[in-house]
């Protein structure tokens, strides 16, 4: 199944406000997300919904669908070259 059309599914919008996944996706609150978000921490990219500093911060669907999508990858690569329980 598309990662991206499941977002999509799931946000029913193509651009996600962070709040909405900071701590689901990224494991941050959404306090530490937006500070993220300004210095360009994220493992995504994110820009505001609007030219104002108080504008909300988003990221899009697509963006968090590939990086879901590497973390899949590579959890799988890890579990394949790991000693498998006795």
């Amino acid at each position: 199944m598309n990662t991206a059309f499941l977002l999509m599914a799931q946000f029913n919008k193509a651009v996600i406000p962070i709040k909405d996944i900071c701590d689901e996706y990224f494991g941050l609150s959404e306090a530490t997300a937006k500070n993220y978000a300004a210095a360009g921490k994220l493992p995504i990219p994110a820009f505001r919904a609007g030219k104002s500093n108080k504008s909300t911060w988003m990221v899009n669907v697509t963006d968090l669908a590939e990086y879901l999508d590497q973390l899949r990858d590579q959890a799988k690569k890890d579990h394949i070259h790991s000693p498998k329980a006795a």
